[in-house]
């Protein structure tokens, strides 16, 4: 007669610690969304619990039904059922976006439900015949639901308060001297480039050769990837490809290294590029694979906006199951990401990938270059300056001497990478940002037939760019017919960082003559402008973007 009590009691503690159980690994899952495996294993392990607590539950609740009734448990026992209903069908479609209103409802019922339970539990531990039991599951409850809370509350305002400082573009306060105090210095396997792993170790080329696998969930991004500049940054570009050629002909291959931490990265992060010239590898599949998706999102941190790869890339930890050969493996893999894509988001998608006053910085990495005496044998000279460019004008919303500032400031993804109609995972109200990157190159694209990727950068750059004929000044003769200002005038850029000898004006020098003011008649349209035969006359244009 007495093992029946017995077993309830046992029932009912094993219940109370799977439901406590329970709480503390959603309260972790909640805070947290590390992508390691002891996150991915609670994640797992989620739904498991969740479906042994209700199993439990419904027979707790059939051979005591009396007892719940009695006490006025239906509003407990009803917002728990819909949550376990609605946490089944989360464990079977997973807790991608497309499926946020089910995770909001099955969230909100669990908080609801265990509330009212610690109601009914209140209650109970007051009843003089139940007083001793209850009263140590309703402390038990309110202790383990307090402390989850509080430390879902704390970690969240932690991270919001102090986010990862790994995580934030910040240049350092004063700039190398010279490329050796660049990256990971002289002894990086990867100089001159400013690219770095985290250990300084070379990373297998088969890691950036995968993006295949990424197709199953994002098919409409890869295809767009497929047809991008980024897919043909390496030796499948015929023009990249003879540039390098050249240049290992010429000063060999460590130099070459300086375009590879940008261009090659299945071959010179892997230590292969290093290893053999460019002729006995460009045509194997490394030398053909371009930039692939871990090229931008397994880049972990951004060391500052001075250009030359200068960020740091880190081998994910749980992407040997992403590409496992095991089906089983990569399975799991693929059921775990969808059940809580989180630590997968948190991986390949860092706060410099999305946040706009930090993306541009990270697009600096590579879209800022300058040479030095290890790429030269010469001396220091900018290359091409896509950044510095971009914050010089109107279109950053920080530039101060641009002639068009648009309603509202945008960075680099707004125009190279807008939003498209998708459905892929990961899709925000039906769209992501296209992966086309399109911007000026309509050459590779045509080389290789791809007529849909020539229409999309010729879409592009249809009325992105308009010249302004503004005003003439005619220019007095100096002695000997000599024209005023800077040797000659060379054309002057009035919307770059460009200062000293990187400007124009810089390289031809100092007046030759100072004479009284040109006579300038401006604006255009508005005033007459006669000139007459034999007049040198300059003319005042303004050449702007309008995206």
């Amino acid at each position: 007669m007495a093992a029946g009590p017995q077993n309830r009691s046992r029932g009912g503690k094993l219940l109370l610690t799977l439901l406590l159980l329970l709480v503390v690994n959603s309260a972790y899952l909640a805070a947290f969304g590390d992508p390691n495996i002891f996150y991915v294993a609670n994640a797992f392990l989620h739904p498991f619990l969740g479906i042994a607590a209700a199993v439990l539950f419904l027979v707790y609740l059939i051979r005591d039904r009396g007892v719940f009734v009695r006490n006025l448990a239906v509003l407990p026992i009803l917002a728990l059922g819909l949550c376990a209903v609605f946490g089944i069908y989360l464990a079977v479609v997973g807790m991608t976006r497309l499926h946020s209103v089910a995770l909001y409802a099955h969230v909100g019922l669990a908080v609801a439900g265990l509330a009212l339970l610690l109601g009914y539990l209140r209650r109970l531990s007051r009843s003089p015949e139940l007083l001793d039991p209850f009263r140590k599951a309703w402390r038990w409850s309110l202790g383990v639901m307090l402390a989850s809370a509080a430390f879902y509350v704390v970690v969240s305002i932690y991270y919001r308060v102090a986010p990862n400082s790994r995580y934030i573009v910040r240049n350092p306060s004063t700039p190398p001297l010279t490329m050796e105090g660049e990256g990971g210095g002289a002894n990086s396997f990867m100089f001159p480039s400013s690219a770095q792993t985290p250990d300084g170790r070379p990373i297998r080329s088969e890691f950036f050769m995968n993006s295949e696998s990424c197709q199953k969930c994002h098919e409409d991004i890869y295809k767009q990837w497929f047809s991008s500049m980024h897919h043909f940054a390496s030796f499948n570009n015929q023009w990249y490809r003879k540039s390098i050629e050249y240049m290992q002909d010429t000063i060999g291959v460590k130099s070459s290294l300086w375009c590879a931490g940008c261009h090659d990265h299945a071959l010179s992060l892997s230590d292969m590029m290093q290893r053999h010239p460019i002729r006995e590898i460009e045509f194997t599949r490394q030398g053909q694979n371009g930039l692939g998706c871990m090229s931008c999102h397994a880049i972990v941190h951004v060391k500052s906006t001075m250009g030359q790869g200068d960020w740091v890339i880190e081998y994910p930890s749980l992407a040997e199951f992403a590409a496992s050969k095991n089906p089983v493996l990569r399975l799991m893999h693929d059921y775990v990401v969808k059940l809580n894509p989180k630590p997968h988001r948190n991986a390949f998608l860092k706060p410099f990938h999305k946040e706009s006053d930090q993306v541009a910085g990270f697009c600096s990495t590579c879209h800022k270059v300058h040479l030095d005496v290890p790429v030269n044998n010469y001396r220091w000279i900018r290359g091409f300056n896509d950044y510095d460019n971009w914050q010089a004008s109107g279109v950053s919303g920080q530039g101060a001497r641009s002639f068009y500032y648009p309603p509202k400031s945008q960075q680099c993804a707004d125009c190279h990478m807008p939003m498209v109609p998708s459905k892929d995972f990961g899709n925000i109200n039906g769209f992501v940002h296209s992966h086309r990157f399109a911007a000026a190159n309509t050459a590779v694209p045509t080389s290789y037939g791809d007529e849909t990727q020539v229409r999309e950068v010729e879409k592009f750059l249809k009325g992105a760019l308009s010249v302004d004929i503004f005003a003439l000044a005619e220019e007095p003769q100096g002695e000997g017919g000599q024209v005023s200002g800077p040797g000659g005038e060379a054309p002057q850029l009035a919307s770059t960082f460009a200062v000293g000898e990187e400007s124009a004006r810089g390289l031809a020098g100092a007046a030759n003559v100072v004479l009284q003011p040109a006579k300038l008649v401006a604006p255009l349209g508005r005033v007459p402008a006669e000139f007459r035969r034999s007049d040198t006359v300059r003319v005042e244009v303004v050449v702007r973007t309008r995206k």
